[in-house]
């Protein structure tokens, strides 16, 4: 049977629930039913043989509408109780329908092949030098920020001082971090070159983004002279991550026993390669990390680094996308007396494959984060608060 693609739905019905509002003899005044929206779920997706490795994208719908049970009396008018039965005031969050997962930026396959490469560098040793180089010049610079504090109080010497910790202090610690690390580091390599020559390959598994929003939505509806008013939280987390296999294309160059094989893992966790050494040193060129934010060329080194012999399979990009929308609280003004309460969280779930083999530079337009806003805004300061000083 040759692999077919296929899609699969069903409804998924959500329930408005029944509001009965009754006078003060017990006679029905109003009966509210709102309808809801009958939304789809949906999977397309393929079967068959061979099993392969192959698109896929769902989208589903589950869970329990939030509503509202039970009874409160309002205070005036003609409606003297009001009865709740699995009642929705609120529909659902446009956020929550028209949900979409991360869109994924070009030259990803690039980057989880130099992500996963057996052959990959822990260590830069030319970022390491250079940061160790520049050690000396940061301790002073901290020195006479304790010595004189007022020095540093105005626009260009905070700015200065932040960069300094962002491009000096950070990228160092980060190494040190890595270095007393080391050990676990080549345990952690040696395991893969096992896995590597095991017979059934490296599978990896690389995690790219996540974020998560909550908001708070809520809902209101009028009752003779009462607000009946119904809280909900709506949080959408989103994340991504992908996989890739990898076999050797060349018999294992050592025993597993051998001391070689250990030299071999410890030489490239330290970055001990030619490929690693060209890597820090376009790091270490002035501006490449300005470069990083609108392409991942530099990790075609990384990508193309063949220290220990070996070929990948395609990469699959998975990405997930999940909006709970989910009752919080409930609460009625100028009424006698209540019993309300509230329940129920609805979900929609989107899940994505998409496989590619394709390894490619990709260039692209920068996501403006906190992070890269403060960066830019340092470097503006830099560039041109002695200029703007001399306007006022």
């Amino acid at each position: 049977m040759a692999r077919i693609p296929r899609t699969r739905t069903r409804a998924s019905p959500f329930s408005g629930g029944v509001q009965n509002r009754y006078d003060a003899s017990g006679t029905i005044l109003t009966v509210i039913a709102p309808s809801r929206s009958s939304y789809s779920s949906r999977c397309d997706d393929s079967h068959g043989s061979p099993i392969v490795d192959s698109s896929f994208s769902s989208a589903q719908y589950s869970g329990e509408y939030p509503c509202i049970n039970g009874d409160f009396a309002p205070t005036f008018g003609a409606t003297k109780r009001v009865e709740n039965l699995a009642y929705t005031l609120q529909a659902l969050p446009v956020a929550m329908v028209g949900m979409t997962t991360i869109p994924a930026p070009s030259g990803w396959m690039l980057d989880l092949v130099a992500g996963t490469n057996p052959s990959r560098p822990v260590v830069n040793i030319p970022e390491l030098v250079e940061d160790l180089v520049s050690l000396p010049r940061a301790i002073r610079s901290l020195g006479n920020l304790l010595m004189d504090p007022k020095s540093k109080a105005n626009p260009k010497g905070l700015s200065g001082e932040y960069l300094g910790v962002q491009f000096g202090w950070l990228p160092l610690i980060e190494d040190l971090t890595k270095l007393l690390n080391f050990q676990s580091y080549a345990i952690k390599r040696n395991k893969e070159l096992h896995q590597l020559y095991s017979g059934k390959g490296l599978r990896r598994r690389l995690k790219f983004a996540d974020d998560t929003v909550v908001t708070a939505v809520t809902g209101n509806s009028a009752v003779s002279t009462s607000l009946l008013s119904q809280a909900c939280s709506l949080e959408i987390k989103r994340r991504q991550w992908a996989t890739i296999h990898w076999w050797p294309t060349t018999l294992p160059p050592y025993h597993p026993d051998d001391i070689r094989w250990n030299l071999l893992a410890t030489r490239l966790v330290l970055g001990a390669t030619p490929e690693a050494m060209l890597n820090g040193i376009w790091k270490v060129i002035p501006w490449t990390w300005l470069l990083g934010w609108f392409t991942n060329f530099g990790k075609y080194t990384l990508a193309n680094s063949w220290t220990v012999p070996a070929q990948h399979g395609s990469g699959c990009f998975m990405s997930e996308a999940t909006a709970s929308f989910s009752a919080a609280g409930v609460s009625v003004t100028n009424v006698f007396s209540h019993s309300l309460s509230t329940k129920g969280t609805a979900k929609r779930v989107l899940k994505s494959r998409s496989v590619s083999s394709t390894v490619t530079a990709g260039a692209n337009i920068p996501y403006l984060d906190m992070f890269r806003l403060s960066i830019l805004s340092a470097l503006f300061v830099q560039k041109f608060s002695g200029r703007m000083g001399g306007l006022v």
